[in-house]
């Protein structure tokens, strides 16, 4: 859990909600996550610099719901504060809510790659 969100950094029950213990489809439907995610948090950092909260809310949006349906709950709570934050116009939250994404995001990683046996 991480302390700050006070959610699970991964959770594998809910893909198992979804998939039962299907280890080969789980482990694709992560591969895809990961991949979707790194070109969103790309094209987050490109929002962030040109400060276009509308572009930034919008890939909150996606990095929020892509990562409560994998299971990565921490982020997905870090990113809807974020796409909060951007639909309010919160630019004081703006740069320290892409940090806490990215940290995240960081912690996601690490944990989806344990569960696939990658570390």
């Amino acid at each position: 859990m991480d302390a700050a969100n006070r959610h699970p950094v991964f959770d594998p029950s809910v893909l198992d909600a979804m998939f039962g213990k299907e280890p080969a489809l789980v482990a694709s439907v992560l591969q895809t996550y990961v991949a979707s995610n790194h070109a969103n948090l790309a094209d987050l950092a490109r929002a962030l610099a040109a400060q276009d909260l509308s572009a930034m809310g919008a890939m909150a949006h996606k990095i929020a719901g892509a990562s409560r349906m994998s299971g990565a709950l921490a982020l997905g709570h870090s990113a809807r504060k974020l796409e909060l934050a951007a639909k309010q116009g919160n630019t004081a939250a703006l740069a320290q809510g892409v940090s806490d994404v990215q940290a995240q995001w960081a912690l996601a990683q690490t944990a989806i790659a344990r569960l696939m046996g990658q570390q």
